[in-house]
């Protein structure tokens, strides 16, 4: 079993062992590890220790000839979090059909990866598609012998996972955003500037693979230099995810524009492979050669529409 968030969280579970007990309650747990992470600091990587942590506390298990199916225990469940971080909300009318959460030592470990309010009801738009989906377990028992020697049997363990919801997020390489450009060069009918926009990387595993798009706008620059002078061409870094770069918008030192209009870095269609892209833009800046000596500086706003 293993989860991957896009750049932010890596993290496995090995050696699931399920033990049922005679009163119809059972336990998965597994070995844990993977790296800790920090959503703030997207160049933290701290490799985790391995712990073993419960994955699903089951009940009401009835053992059938050849397994069970059951919901693992999420809803009603309240779990405790470090104080500072994002914590389980009150249980209330508005949440209380999906209001729970995951066993707590595998929430503790999660704390430790960054994605630890992934795991119960935390408040956010996506608590209720946190609560556990139904288990299968299936196994084959066979025994054999005579006479007074002690009978052996052997039971084959299959768990089935459903097709989770998944996730879309895209993050921006490196912790430092700032695109610096070349030194204007006079190319007679205009001064050029270029540069290369830092790598953007977008990670899609939702279930039924909408379509999804990134897109930027600047505004002008500082000193009342126009924003529309600054134009791109985007482009597919690494292939995923069904991404396909967005057209190439001119600088509008002639007509247009420019970037002052919402333009697309990257998108794909609906029913696109599950996956990872990075997106990227060769950056084209062309001003008037009346423009006065100096640093001008503008932001360029990027925005993903899923």
């Amino acid at each position: 079993m293993s989860v991957f968030y896009g750049g932010l969280t890596y993290w496995s579970a090995t050696d699931p062992t399920l033990t049922v007990k005679a009163d119809g309650t059972a336990t998965l747990t597994a070995t844990a590890s993977g790296y800790g992470a920090d959503m703030n600091d997207p160049g933290k990587w701290v490799p985790l220790p391995a712990s073993t942590v419960t994955l699903a506390n089951l009940s009401h298990v009835e053992l059938g000839e050849s397994g069970f199916t059951v919901t693992p225990d999420y809803l009603g469940v309240s779990v405790s979090v470090p104080a500072g971080t994002t914590g389980q909300p009150t249980k209330s009318a508005a949440n209380a059909p999906y209001w729970g959460a995951f066993p707590q030592s595998f929430v503790d470990f999660q704390q430790l990866t960054g994605q630890s309010s992934y795991w119960f009801t935390s408040g956010g738009a996506r608590d209720a598609a946190k609560p556990a989906t139904p288990l299968s377990v299936s196994y084959t028992a066979s025994a054999g012998g005579d006479g007074p020697a002690a009978s052996e049997g052997e039971q084959t363990i299959t768990a089935t996972v459903p097709e989770q919801a998944g996730e879309f997020t895209w993050t921006i390489d490196g912790s430092d955003h700032a695109v610096p450009l070349t030194d204007a060069v006079n190319k007679g009918a205009y001064l050029q500037s270029t540069g290369d926009l830092k790598p953007v990387k977008v990670t899609d595993t939702r279930a039924g693979a909408p379509a999804w798009s990134v897109s930027g706008q600047t505004g002008d620059f500082t000193g009342g230099l126009s924003g529309k002078y600054l134009g791109w061409t985007p482009s597919v870094v690494t292939e995923g995810a069904g991404a396909h770069a967005g057209a190439a918008v001119a600088s509008g030192i002639d007509s247009g524009a420019g970037l002052t209009g919402s333009a697309v870095l990257g998108s794909a269609d609906a029913g696109h492979a599950k996956g990872t892209a990075t997106l990227g833009a060769a950056l084209d800046l062309r001003l008037p050669t009346t423009t006065e000596s100096g640093t001008y500086t503008t932001t360029l706003t990027l925005t993903a529409l899923s």
